[in-house]
C-alpha cells in the first residue's frame, strides 16, 4: 500500500499520470536513484544522469516540460562509509542494487540526546531545494535516440548552471564543480 500521491517510478505509472487532463498532473523522479546513493559523501556535490535518460523519453512522448532541481546540503545530513570500486563491500552494494532495487549503504547521523554521539537521526544541517526555469519539450510520440540525447544534454546544463547560480549563496566556493556520473 502506497501512500497517496506516491506511485512506482515506472514507465505505465508515469504514463498514466501524465495522459491524464487537466493541470497539476506533475511528477517527481529522483533520477540518480541508489546509484547516487552509493556516493553521498558531506562536501561533494554529484549527480548520477549521464546514463539516466528515460524521463526524457517519457517527457518528450507526453510534451511535458523538464524543470531542473537541485538540494543543496543534502549529503551533510549523514556520514556514510563508502567502499571504494573494485572492493568487496562495493560489490555487494552492486549486487543489491542490481536484484532487489536498492544498495545498503553503512550511515550514521546523531544521537538522540546529543550531537556528539552516533545514531540514525539526521545531524542538524540545512537542507535548501532550488528550483530552475521549466524546459518547454515538444510532443514526440517516438521520439529518437538523437532527441532524447539533445534534450537530455539541455537539461543537464540547465541542472549545471542553475547549481553554478546558487552554489555561493549556499557555502560553496566559486571553483566547485557539480560532479556529473
Amino acid at each position: 500500500l502506497l501512500n497517496p500521491g506516491i506511485c512506482p517510478v515506472n514507465r505505465d505509472s508515469i504514463d498514466y499520470i501524465l495522459s491524464k487532463n487537466g493541470s497539476g498532473n506533475a511528477i517527481i523522479i529522483v533520477v540518480g536513484g541508489a546509484a547516487e546513493s552509493l556516493n553521498c559523501t558531506p562536501g561533494k556535490n554529484s549527480v548520477t544522469l549521464r546514463n539516466r535518460k528515460g524521463f526524457v523519453k517519457l517527457a518528450l512522448r507526453h510534451g511535458a516540460d523538464l524543470v531542473p532541481v537541485y538540494s543543496f546540503g543534502e549529503n551533510e545530513v549523514y556520514q556514510q562509509v563508502i567502499f571504494e570500486e573494485g572492493s568487496w563491500g562495493r560489490w555487494v552494494q552492486k549486487k543489491f542494487q542490481k536484484h532487489i532495487g536498492f544498495a545498503p549503504c553503512i550511515f550514521h547521523g546523531r544521537g538522540l540526546f546529543s550531537s556528539n554521539t552516533w545514531g540514525l537521526l539526521p545531524y542538524s544541517k540545512p537542507i535548501t531545494t532550488v528550483v530552475g526555469e521549466p524546459i518547454t519539450i515538444p510532443k514526440i510520440d517516438n521520439p529518437s535516440q538523437k532527441d532524447v540525447d539533445f534534450y537530455h544534454s539541455i537539461y543537464v546544463d540547465a541542472l549545471i548552471k542553475l547549481f553554478d547560480k546558487y552554489k555561493s549563496k549556499f557555502g560553496l566556493p566559486e571553483t566547485e564543480v557539480l560532479e556529473v556520473n
